[in-house]
């Protein structure tokens, strides 16, 4: 578990600051740590000395940023506490038992968030007993009867816990975080009576109902959720799990979402700043269009304006490499030359699907792709399947000795001065990459392992 010491920018309008004294039995003259939590990391606000007394006090003049927070004991041991606009507050606890003896004084709030968190620990716990339990059991027997019984009492009671909590401490960041905690419940949908398969139509209702209302317990305008260990995981949950990977659906989510944050500049900065990373570094093909598409309609359209010059210049040049070749754009035409000076233009190529393949002889993972695409190439060729291959190299000896050695009877050609500006259009930065075009010349994959492309080629061949 890593810490990083980070300075936070705080509300100063408040000119008590904060005061968090913290009095742990079992531990005394040594230094703890305030942290929080941002993302799935985690982070130092503050540092102080504890006395001979177990006593010690985390103070500043302004107050700190809302959030969950932690109090980082030796060995890495720490608990949660909640900063919220009651920032004047003691703790005490023993190192031994550091939420079962937790109390807090001037705070009900962190009170109400202790006891939550020892009923949530003492649930927790028989639920797992009871999960082992139904692990042991045979099926239709009474044990399993009275096991799954009791589980679903106790999934009643945590329910009922959580709705109290939250009325019972409305307008607190506790209730803000225990009710963004709650999954959205799924309404019982009417199904016509004479729907042949109503189960599916119901999980498709379900599913939709879900996709469109995610976030309605989550406040999604709160800055302090970010400083939260869940929030970032629910947002990565909704956008890998319950939508579609498909560009279409996740910008119209995303727009929707990012387009609510701006009611809250932190919130909007740390959303559409972690949505632009994911997206860019998204293995998932298809998802560099996402990236494109936050990236054009907040950040070079000025609605990020906290970043320099040169990082937004940053961004519109991967912007500009990213677009021409986006999945279901028509494929940028090449027209280069084999080692006989013979020119082949890509787009004059009649073939139900189209290969480019870049590659070189020297590099370690073309010698294992090239001769898999080979074999492919021998299988389907005839079968309305071309390769247009590219050596992305200058040296014509070893390109000319590799293709006769190898038989490599597909289109082979290069451009070792690079004046079509292949590696540009393509995004071409390293080897090998294939692209997979259909009759149009439209690109239908692209970056596709070559384990992967023979079940494609059936599909598409068909």
């Amino acid at each position: 578990m890593q810490f990083t010491a980070c300075a936070q920018s705080r509300n100063s309008e408040n000119k008590k600051g904060y005061r968090i004294e913290v009095n742990v039995d079992g531990v005394k003259d040594t230094t703890i740590m305030l942290g929080y939590h941002l993302g799935d990391k985690k982070y130092v606000a503050d540092t102080t000395f504890v006395n001979s007394s177990g006593v010690g006090v985390f103070e500043g003049d302004s107050l700190l940023d809302g959030g969950m927070y932690l109090i980082i004991l030796p060995e890495r041991t720490y608990f949660d506490i909640l900063v919220g606009d009651n920032q004047q507050f003691g703790v005490k606890t023993s190192f031994e038992n550091l939420i079962d003896d937790l109390e807090f004084t001037n705070s009900p709030e962190n009170t109400a968030f202790a006891n939550y968190q020892r009923f949530m620990g003492e649930k927790q716990q028989r639920m797992a007993e009871l999960r082992d339990q139904i692990q042991n059991t045979t099926e239709g027997d009474s044990l399993e009867k009275a096991t799954m019984e009791e589980i679903n009492l106790l999934d009643k009671q945590v329910k009922e816990y959580w709705d109290n909590l939250i009325v019972d401490n409305e307008g607190t960041f506790l209730a803000t975080i225990i009710k963004s905690l709650k999954p959205v419940d799924i309404p019982e949908f009417e199904i016509p009576a004479d729907v042949s398969n109503p189960d599916s139509l119901r999980w498709i209702m379900g599913y939709r109902y879900n996709q469109e209302h995610f976030f309605d317990n989550v406040d999604l305008t709160d800055d302090r959720l970010i400083r939260t260990p869940f929030f970032l995981g629910r947002l990565d949950t909704y956008f890998d799990r319950v939508l579609l990977p498909v560009p279409d659906t996740l910008t119209k989510y995303v727009a929707r979402i990012l387009d609510t944050t701006k009611e809250n500049k932190r919130m909007f900065q740390y959303v559409v700043s972690h949505l632009l990373t994911k997206f860019q570094a998204s293995q998932i093909m298809g998802m560099d269009a996402v990236f494109v598409y936050i990236a054009e309609k907040y950040y070079l359209s000025g609605d990020v304006d906290w970043i320099s010059d040169e990082i937004k210049q940053k961004i519109q040049e991967r912007v500009s490499d990213l677009k021409p070749n986006l999945i279901g754009q028509v494929a940028p035409n090449l027209n280069l030359k084999d080692f006989n000076n013979t020119a082949h233009e890509l787009h004059a190529i009649n073939a139900k699907v189209t290969i480019v393949y870049f590659w070189e002889p020297g590099c370690s993972h073309c010698k294992k792709v090239t001769p898999v695409l080979n074999d492919l190439y021998k299988k389907y060729k005839d079968s309305g399947f071309e390769v247009y291959a590219i050596y992305t190299q200058g040296e014509i000896d070893k390109w000319k000795e590799y293709i006769n050695s190898k038989q490599l009877s597909w289109i082979n050609v290069w451009d070792p001065t690079r004046v079509s500006n292949y590696h540009k259009l393509y995004d071409i930065y390293s080897t090998p990459i294939i692209y997979v075009l259909d009759k149009n010349k439209k690109i239908i994959a692209k970056r596709i392992p070559v384990e992967s492309l023979e079940k494609f080629l059936e599909e598409e061949l068909k």
